[in-house]
C-alpha cells in the first residue's frame, strides 16, 4: 500500500483502483481476527470452568480419602491452599500459551519468512536476536521456576499457619496470645517474602539483559535497513513494512519475556500444588475387596502387631471378643486403647498379624462396608458446619425427617434442638462452636444410633455430660448396645460395672481381664485404678 501511494503521489486519485482490492483483503483479515478472539472467548468460557471445577474434586476427592494419619501430619489450610492454588495457576499456565506463548512463535515464524524474501541479512539479524531473546529467558526463568516452587510450598504453610490460629481462636484469646500468634505467623511470612523476592529478582535481571539485547538489534538493524534503502535493495514500502512488522514482533514477544517469569512462577506453584496428588494413599481397597458381611459381630486381633514410627504399640497381639459381647478398655493415657479401636476402624495399616470380625480379614474388605458396620462415638466430637439435621443424618445420609427426630430424641438432643431459632434447622457453627460440649455429644450419639451399626465403639462417649443428662442417655445407650458388639472405652471407671469382660491395659498389653467384681477381687493393677480415681475419674498417670 505504501509503494502504490508512493508511486500515485502525482496523481493521487488513480491510486484507488489498485488500493481497492488491499482494502477489502484487510477488511476481510480484521473481521476474521475479531472473529477467532470472540470464538476463543466463547471456547474458553465453556472449557475453563468444567476444567477448574473437574481439578477442584479430583484433588479433593483423592486428598479427602487419605488416613487420618495423613492429615495428622498435615495443614488442613495447606491442603485447601493447593486445591485452590492448582485451579488458578492451571487457568493461567494454559491462558499464557493459548494467548501469548503459540501465536509469539508463530509470528516470529512468519517474521522470518517474510524477512528472508526481502534481504535475508535481515532475517539473519532478526532470526538471532529471537534467539539470544528467547534463550535469555529460558535461562533465567528456570531460576524464576526454582524459586517459584520454593515460594509455593513456604505460602502453603504460611497459609496453614493463619487458619490454624484462626480454628484456634479461642484458646489465643483465653491465654491472650495475640502477640505470640503474630509473631508465629511472621516467621512464616519471612520465609515467604524472601522466596517471593528471589523470583522476582530473577525477573529484573531477565529484562536487563533483554534490554541490552534488544538496544543492540535495534541499532544494528536500522543501520542495515537504511544501508539497503539507500543503495535501492528494498522499497520505501518495504522499509515501512519492515519497522511496522518489526515494532509488532518487539511487541509480542517482549510481552511473552514480561509474562514469562509469571508463567513459570505460575508452574512453579502448580508443580508444588500438584505434589499432594503424589502422596499415595495408605489405606486403599485391595483389587478384589469384598463387602463386609456381618451376622454375628465377632472381632479377633491374630497376632497383631502396630506402631507408630518407632514406638511399638502392640506386639503379635492376639484377643477374641464374642459377638453380642460388651467389652470394657481401662488403662492410663498412652497404654493403646484409642489404637485398639482405630485399628478396628481400619484408620492405620497393621505391621503385622490380621484383625478379623466374622471370620472375614477386614484388610479384604472394602472401607465402605467396614465403617458402615461400625458406629463410633467419640470423645471429641466434631460436627459440621451444617444443620442440625444434617448433622444428625450424617450417620445415614438417606435417612427421612422422623428417623432424625427419633435418634435425636433417643439420646436426648430433641429437647434443646426445639429451643434453637431454626429448630433443626440451625447452623451449629463451624466444628459445632455454638453448642456446647454436652450438646455437641449428644449430636454425636444421635449419628451413631441412627446408623444402627451391629458394632457399637464408645470414646468416653458420656464424659462431657452432666449427671443427670448422663442418666438419660445412658438408658439411650443401654438400648443401643442391646444384641451389639459394644466396645467401651472409660476413664470413669463406674461406667465399666455392667460391662460384660474389662480389659486392663498398660504399654500396650493387656495385663488383666475380667468382669468388674472378678478384677476388684484379685486387688491387681485394675482396684489400684478403682482406689486412685477421683470425682469418679481415672487420672492420666498412675501414682508414685
Amino acid at each position: 500500500m505504501v509503494d502504490i501511494l508512493t508511486s500515485f503521489d502525482s496523481n493521487r486519485l488513480l491510486a484507488w483502483p489498485q488500493l481497492k482490492a488491499l482494502f477489502v483483503w484487510g477488511a476481510l483479515s480484521f473481521f476474521f481476527m475479531e472473529c477467532g478472539f470472540r470464538l476463543r472467548d466463547f471456547l474458553q468460557a465453556r472449557a475453563f470452568p468444567k476444567l477448574e471445577a473437574d481439578i477442584r474434586m479430583t484433588m479433593f476427592d483423592h486428598i479427602q480419602n487419605h488416613s487420618p494419619k495423613y492429615f495428622n501430619e498435615h495443614f488442613s489450610g495447606s491442603l485447601a491452599n493447593k486445591i485452590g492454588d492448582m485451579v488458578s495457576t492451571t487457568t493461567i499456565i494454559l491462558r499464557n500459551i493459548g494467548m501469548l506463548f503459540i501465536p509469539a512463535i508463530l509470528s516470529c515464524m512468519l517474521t522470518l519468512v517474510i524477512f528472508s524474501q526481502m534481504s535475508r541479512n535481515l532475517a539473519l539479524i532478526v532470526g538471532c536476536w529471537i534467539a539470544i531473546h528467547f534463550t535469555l529467558c529460558w535461562i533465567f526463568t528456570k531460576k524464576c521456576a526454582k524459586y517459584a516452587y520454593l515460594h509455593g510450598e513456604s505460602r502453603s504453610i504460611l497459609v496453614g499457619r493463619i487458619v490454624d490460629s484462626l480454628t484456634n481462636n479461642f484458646v489465643v484469646n483465653l491465654f491472650h496470645r495475640f502477640p505470640f500468634e503474630k509473631a508465629h505467623i511472621a516467621e512464616a511470612q519471612k520465609k515467604e517474602q524472601k522466596a517471593n523476592y528471589l523470583a522476582k529478582v530473577y525477573s529484573a535481571k531477565m529484562f536487563t539483559a533483554l534490554s541490552f539485547a534488544l538496544v543492540l538489534e535495534i541499532f544494528t538493524l536500522t543501520w542495515f535497513i537504511i544501508y539497503y534503502w539507500m543503495q535501492g535493495a528494498i522499497s520505501t514500502g518495504e522499509v515501512v513494512q519492515i519497522f511496522y512488522t518489526i515494532w509488532n514482533l518487539y511487541m509480542i514477544i517482549w510481552v511473552v519475556a514480561d509474562r514469562a517469569p509469571d508463567f513459570f512462577q505460575s508452574y512453579g506453584i502448580a508443580k508444588q500444588a500438584f505434589s499432594v496428588m503424589q502422596d499415595p494413599q495408605d489405606l486403599l481397597d485391595t483389587p478384589n475387596a469384598k463387602p463386609l458381611k456381618i451376622n454375628r459381630g465377632e472381632v479377633v486381633f491374630e497376632n497383631v502387631s502396630f506402631g507408630y514410627g518407632d514406638k511399638k504399640i502392640f506386639h503379635n497381639k492376639t484377643l477374641r471378643i464374642n459377638a453380642g459381647e460388651k467389652v470394657g478398655l481401662v488403662g492410663y493415657s498412652g497404654a493403646g486403647k484409642s489404637t485398639f479401636v482405630n485399628l478396628i476402624l481400619r484408620f492405620f495399616a497393621l505391621n503385622g498379624g490380621k484383625i478379623k470380625i466374622d471370620d472375614q480379614n477386614i484388610s479384604d474388605v472394602t472401607l465402605k462396608s467396614l465403617r458402615e458396620n461400625i458406629a463410633l462415638i467419640p470423645q471429641d466430637p466434631i460436627l459440621f458446619h451444617r444443620s442440625l439435621a444434617d448433622n444428625i443424618r450424617y450417620g445415614k445420609i438417606n435417612a427421612s425427617q422422623a428417623e432424625v427426630i427419633e435418634a435425636a430424641q433417643l439420646a436426648h438432643c430433641d429437647e434443646f434442638i426445639k429451643q434453637t431459632a431454626h429448630g433443626y434447622d440451625s447452623l451449629v457453627g463451624e466444628r459445632g462452636t455454638k453448642l456446647s460440649g454436652g450438646e455437641k455429644q449428644r449430636i454425636a450419639i444421635a449419628r451413631a444410633m441412627l446408623l444402627k451399626a451391629p458394632i457399637l465403639i464408645l470414646d468416653e462417649a458420656t464424659s462431657a455430660l452432666d449427671s443427670v443428662t448422663e442418666k438419660y442417655i445412658q438408658d439411650s445407650l443401654e438400648k443401643l448396645m442391646a444384641n451389639r458388639t459394644t466396645i467401651v472405652i472409660a476413664h470413669r471407671l463406674s461406667t465399666l460395672s455392667k460391662m460384660d469382660r474389662i480389659l486392663v491395659f498398660d504399654k500396650g498389653k493387656i495385663i488383666e481381664q475380667g468382669t468388674h467384681i472378678e478384677l476388684l477381687s484379685r486387688e491387681g493393677h485394675y482396684a489400684h485404678m478403682w482406689k486412685m480415681q477421683a470425682g469418679g475419674f481415672l487420672p492420666e498417670l498412675p501414682s508414685l
